[in-house]
């Protein structure tokens, strides 16, 4: 890689790691919250879909704030599950 010196490496703050790596902020949160890591990853993987921020799963589902449901993450989180199953129900894409 040209050009790379010791002086690219960027030591990042705990904050810009679990903003910047998906599997940090989930990993995170599962620790914080006692919950599994996998449902946690499904979540969020879920408002990405949709295009709705974290903070909604966050909000609604970890810190359990009375917060509308958002259909479309919900549908996502289904849509994730069917995706991971082995066998014939699993969804073809």
């Amino acid at each position: 890689m040209p050009g790379y010196t010791a002086a690219s490496i960027t030591i990042l703050e705990s904050n810009e790691v679990l903003e910047r790596f998906f599997w940090a902020k989930a990993n995170e949160l599962a620790l914080t919250y006692r919950r599994p890591l996998e449902w946690i990853e499904r979540g969020l993987q879920a408002c990405e879909r949709v295009r709705v921020p974290h903070d909604y799963f966050i909000d609604r589902y970890l810190k359990k704030f009375p917060i509308p449901k958002d259909e479309g993450v919900d549908a996502a989180m289904r849509d994730l599950l069917i995706e991971e199953r082995p066998g014939p129900f699993r969804a073809s894409r």
